[in-house]
């Protein structure tokens, strides 16, 4: 294997959670008031996928003019169910398995609470996993390393031999900055490449050969 420990983000790589949260969101925006003709799901969605659920806040507050709060309060709300009909991506549960088979290690960093790791365990995915760090530890969020570092050091993890997987520039930088590799999951190449990633994939299957590549 090229890389033996693998650091992988949960939202948009492991389990495409984006439907949900695209569905929410434009939901959440009509109880606070906009019209829902004028709401583009494809629009949302790009800017989740480009950026973050904080752009998607900060964006469209300013457009239509509501309450972050109230449009937070009820995006959380409307989501939190939505995660159970949550699946994983084509792939994952082969990659999980062959690295774990191949006496690596996997590891979850995301920005989701404790939600998460039931939902690994729903897909049966969990016990692929040797450590995680979610929402709940309050560690700062990516790109910054901090959670990334303390899983090393939990984990006497070296960093020469791991990768952080994501979906998003922030996931790829947060292991530069931790100076470890990083490999961005791309399915509709919608990102920017700012993070210069030692790989870009739109397949875990190809993230997989590459990995198994002498």
């Amino acid at each position: 294997m090229r890389y033996q420990q693998l650091f992988w983000d949960f939202d948009g790589t492991l389990v495409n959670t984006y439907p949900g949260m695209v569905k929410a969101f434009g939901e959440a925006l009509v109880a606070c008031g906009v019209n829902d003709f004028e709401i583009d799901s494809e629009d949302i969605y790009r800017t989740m996928r480009q950026h973050s659920l904080g752009r998607a806040y900060q964006r469209y507050t300013a457009e239509y003019q509501i309450d972050r709060d109230r449009l937070a309060k009820i995006y959380n709300q409307l989501a939190a169910p939505l995660l159970e009909e949550t699946v994983a991506f084509a792939g994952a549960a082969e990659l999980l398995a062959a690295v774990t088979a191949a006496g690596g290690r996997n590891f979850l960093l995301t920005h989701r609470d404790h939600r998460a790791l039931e939902r690994l365990q729903a897909l049966q995915l969990d016990n692929f996993f040797t450590g995680y760090v979610t929402k709940d530890d309050d560690y700062p969020r990516k790109p910054d390393p901090t959670s990334l570092l303390a899983l090393c050091q939990r984990y006497n993890v070296d960093k020469s031999t791991a990768i952080m997987i994501g979906d998003r520039n922030l996931d790829v930088a947060a292991g530069h900055r931790a100076g470890m590799a990083g490999a961005l999951f791309d399915p509709e190449h919608l990102i920017v490449d700012e993070s210069q990633p030692e790989i870009r994939v739109t397949q875990l299957a190809d993230l997989q050969d590459w990995l198994w590549q002498s």
